[in-house]
């Protein structure tokens, strides 16, 4: 069995999982986010001397992107002092040497979905989560694509407007999972924080029109570059995640918005969308698929 860390700015989740997917306990503690990188490595240090009986191996799904042959993190995201961290050998130092592997938080989700998941009969896939921002994951091969410069799936920051005379719209900007509430609150003149996820969606099934339509521009954006990513990659599949992707809703106004394209455009491949299997636990399932194929055990 093996220790899997998904790593986030709130908790640290952790769990023993089996060579075929199986988790056997998981818990979190919250991330130690305040005192620097050795300290936060003693807490998983902790983690692990309690746990490690039958361990392995480690592995670890982090923010920021990550050299997944050097094992080194760049960025973090709201943990700035993983940057430049070479992450892989100071863990596996302080936990009896043994074997670890460390790959992107979103880069695990994918792989989740191409080992046992929504992708797990396909060779290529786009993996696509919805939250505060939006994470990807572009597999080839079953493997991830990295690019060059470790930046290839980073769709957050693709273009969604662009004017030569304005600032260009970033597509997380306008399709995180907060976006829709907030639209929602704009639209009826509420107070910030009145409309959250959940509380948009029961509007949206209760056939509220503005939902719907607000609904629907979310949907025909996430349509467009699916459009463009399958022109680019032309995947076996698309699969979508995150929290909002649990609501039917959006992913039957996904379709709904594809079709709409496609009536315009028909000679363009149409995408193949579909849900992703996993969500809470598919950054640990992930971040194990990862250490599998750096340790040839896929």
């Amino acid at each position: 069995m093996y220790l899997v860390f998904d790593i986030g700015g709130t908790f640290v989740k952790f769990a023993k999982i089996t060579l075929n997917g199986e988790i056997l306990y998981k818990s979190k503690i919250p991330t130690n986010n305040k005192e620097g990188i050795d300290v936060f490595l003693d807490t998983l240090v902790a983690v692990y001397q309690e746990h490690k009986e039958g361990v392995e191996g480690i592995a670890v799904s982090t923010p920021g992107a990550v050299d997944v042959e050097k094992g080194i993190i760049y960025n973090g995201g709201n943990l700035p002092f993983l940057h430049q961290s070479h992450f892989r050998d100071m863990l596996s130092s302080r936990c009896d040497n043994l074997p670890v592997a460390v790959e992107n938080d979103g880069k695990c989700a994918g792989l989740a979905e191409a080992w046992i998941g929504a992708a797990k009969d396909v060779q290529d896939a786009i993996v696509l989560a919805f939250g505060t921002g939006i994470a990807g994951a572009v597999i080839k091969n079953k493997k991830i694509h990295r690019g060059n410069r470790l930046i290839a799936g980073e769709v957050s920051f693709l273009i969604n407007e662009m004017d030569r005379h304005r600032k260009p719209v970033i597509w997380a900007h306008q399709n995180s999972a907060l976006g829709l509430g907030a639209a929602a609150e704009k639209v009826k003149g509420l107070e910030p924080g009145s409309i959250n996820g959940e509380k948009f969606f029961e509007m949206a099934n209760a056939n509220d029109p503005d939902c719907l339509e607000i609904l629907a521009d979310f949907c025909y954006r996430i349509a467009v570059q699916t459009y463009n990513m399958t022109l680019i990659f032309d995947p076996d599949i698309i699969c979508i995640g995150g929290g909002i992707s649990e609501q039917p809703l959006l992913i039957e106004e996904i379709r709904r918005q594809i079709d709409v394209i496609w009536e315009q455009v028909p000679h363009i491949g149409k995408p193949n969308i579909t849900k992703c299997a996993f969500n809470n636990d598919s950054n640990l399932l992930g971040a194990l698929y990862n250490f599998m194929q750096v340790y040839h055990l896929d």
